[in-house]
This record gives C-alpha cells, sequence and structure tokens, in this order.
C-alpha cells in the first residue's frame, strides 16, 4: 500500500468550469505532471507488484475551505491525477478501481491524500 498526498486540484479541472479551454489544458497538464512526479517518488521506496492484478485507488479530500463540496465533482477533478498514476506506474487506467471518495476536515491550502492499494487476484 501506497499513501501519498496530492495538491488541492485547481478550479480548473472542475466539470463545471467555465472557463477558456486553455486554461483547463494547462490545469490538466500540470495536475497529471504532479500527480505522475509524486506517485514516482513514493513508489520508488516500495516497488509494486501489480503484474496481472488491478488497483484500488482512495481518494481522501482536504479541502481548503469549510465549505460544501460535491463528492462527485470533487472525484471527477482527479481525473488527470489518475492518468499521472498511470503514467507514473506503466499502466492502463482501466485496471484501477475507486473506493468511494471521503471528505475529511479542512486543512490549510488543501490536498488530496491519496491511497493505492493492490489488489488480491480474482478481485477485479
Amino acid at each position: 500500500m501506497i499513501t501519498l498526498d496530492l495538491p488541492w486540484p485547481a478550479k480548473e479541472l472542475s466539470p463545471n468550469f467555465r472557463g477558456h479551454w486553455r486554461r483547463v489544458h494547462t490545469a490538466r497538464k500540470h495536475y497529471r505532471f504532479a500527480a505522475a512526479v509524486l506517485c514516482r517518488a513514493a513508489v520508488g521506496a516500495q516497488p509494486l507488484s501489480i503484474e496481472g492484478r488491478g488497483l484500488r485507488l482512495r481518494y481522501e479530500f482536504h479541502p481548503p475551505q469549510a465549505r460544501a463540496y460535491d463528492r462527485d465533482n470533487l472525484a471527477a477533478r482527479m481525473k488527470a491525477a489518475t492518468d499521472g498514476i498511470a503514467d507514473a506506474l506503466k499502466v492502463n487506467d482501466r485496471g484501477f478501481h475507486f473506493a468511494p471518495p471521503e471528505l475529511r476536515p479542512k486543512v490549510a491550502g488543501g490536498l488530496v491524500r491519496l491511497t493505492i492499494e493492490v489488489m488480491e487476484e480474482g478481485a477485479c
């Protein structure tokens, strides 16, 4: 099991964002790269053996503000991070299984705690 902390996703990553496409593209690119770098650093210390098994990703959201957040929207913001994780692990993200997103107490600046677990064989 690997745990890493990702920065709070930019508002441009929200499916409800109605800004210019270039801002969305830039935010996705930066967040995907950040997730890949952080994942590589975390996995480098303890390599995963994932041959033929799926991975369960669990996102815990620690928001920057104490306000109401839509869990589905938060999960959708993480698409770029999921792609970055797949890049770092050199796997296809179709083998990912997602635990329901969890909202946790607020943290200054916000963060997303990601836990990656290798699933047992046949549990896919």
